[in-house]
């Protein structure tokens, strides 16, 4: 039971971590895809005890409502699946942030919703999805601190640079070991 506790942290503190805001979008019109396989609820794979959902539902402006189910809590997102030559991605971003009860306006109104980056591997008949590798962000920006524009606070990368900058950036380090861990699969919720 403890090692299934601490595998579960541990996956929550990964994907958080994995998660690298951008103040822009990672896509441009002429990116945007529309898949309809996409639509529909998605669980981890394996996992039979309270598994993460993901379900996609088709919105406006070829965007989907994608809705995740983790551990009793829901967020919602509006996603965008797009194309870099081959390579597909989804940009993701909140559309609604509640904050906590208890804590001061100004906080609520310093938080912005940042875009967060996910590569697709396949939609059917899995979907495989990669989290950006925050580590090798991390190491790779205090090597070369301008091969990007970005900001840090306390400890933390916000990606600043334009959509274009940002999609060079992504294809030119899509190699093993570089910007996305390795695929994490997700099946169809029966």
């Amino acid at each position: 039971m403890k090692k299934r506790i601490v595998l579960s942290v541990a996956a929550v503190a990964t994907l958080l971590v994995a998660c690298i805001p951008s103040v822009n979008p990672f896509y441009k019109d002429k990116d945007v895809v529309v898949d309809p396989h996409l639509i529909g609820e998605w669980q981890e794979k394996g996992k039979t005890n309270e598994p993460e959902v993901w379900k996609f539902e088709q919105s406006t402006n070829n965007a989907y409502k994608l809705t995740v189910l983790e551990e009793g809590k829901t967020g919602e997102f509006s996603a965008h699946l797009f194309k870099l030559k081959q390579e597909q991605f989804l940009d993701l971003i909140p559309t609604g942030c509640d904050y906590a009860s208890n804590q001061a306006y100004l906080v609520g109104f310093s938080m912005f919703p940042g875009h967060l980056l996910m590569r697709v591997g396949q939609i059917e008949p899995e979907l495989k999805l990669a989290v950006c590798d925050y580590d090798w962000l991390e190491k790779f920006l205090q090597k070369n601190p301008k091969a990007v524009d970005h900001h840090l606070e306390y400890e933390h990368i916000l990606l600043t640079a334009d959509t274009g900058d940002l999609q060079k950036f992504i294809l030119k380090h899509l190699g093993t070991n570089e910007l996305f861990h390795e695929y994490g699969e997700m099946t169809r919720k029966q």
